[in-house]
C-alpha cells in the first residue's frame, strides 16, 4: 500500500512539472512573440516616418530621383541618431539639445543637395 501511494505522489508530482514547464514555455513564448510585434511596430513606424518626411519634401521641391535617395539617406541617418540621443541616460535638457543639433545637421545637408530655387522654397518651409 506504502509503495502504492510513493508511486502516485511520484507520478502526481511529475505530472505538476510537466505541466509548470508547459506553462512557463507558453507564457515566455507569447512573451517573445509580443515583443517581436513591438520591435516591428517600431520599425514600420520609423520607415513610415521616414517615407511621409522624404514625400512632403519631394511635393514641395519636386525633387529629381537622386536627390531622393540623397534625402532618403538623409532623413534615414538622422532617425537613427535620434533614436540612439532617445535612449541614452542624459538629462532631458541635453537629449533636447542633441536632437534639435541633429535638426540642423539634417537641414544644412538637405540644403547642400538643393539646387538655388529649392534651397528658398525649403528655407521657407523651415520658418
Amino acid at each position: 500500500m506504502f509503495l502504492k501511494s510513493l508511486k502516485f505522489i511520484v507520478k502526481n508530482h511529475t505530472m505538476k512539472n510537466i505541466i509548470l514547464l508547459n506553462l512557463l514555455l507558453l507564457i515566455s513564448t507569447t512573451t517573445l512573440c509580443q515583443e517581436s510585434q513591438n520591435i516591428e511596430s517600431q520599425n514600420n513606424n520609423t520607415e513610415n516616418s521616414i517615407e511621409n518626411e522624404v514625400s512632403d519634401l519631394t511635393y514641395l521641391l519636386n525633387l529629381n530621383e537622386v536627390q531622393i535617395l540623397q534625402i532618403t539617406d538623409i532623413v534615414s541617418g538622422i532617425n537613427i541618431k535620434n533614436a540612439q540621443v532617445s535612449t541614452m541616460n542624459l538629462v532631458q535638457e541635453d537629449i533636447n539639445e542633441m536632437l534639435e543639433s541633429n535638426a540642423a545637421a539634417k537641414s544644412i545637408m538637405i540644403l547642400k543637395i538643393l539646387n538655388e530655387n529649392q534651397k528658398v522654397i525649403y528655407l521657407e518651409s523651415l520658418n
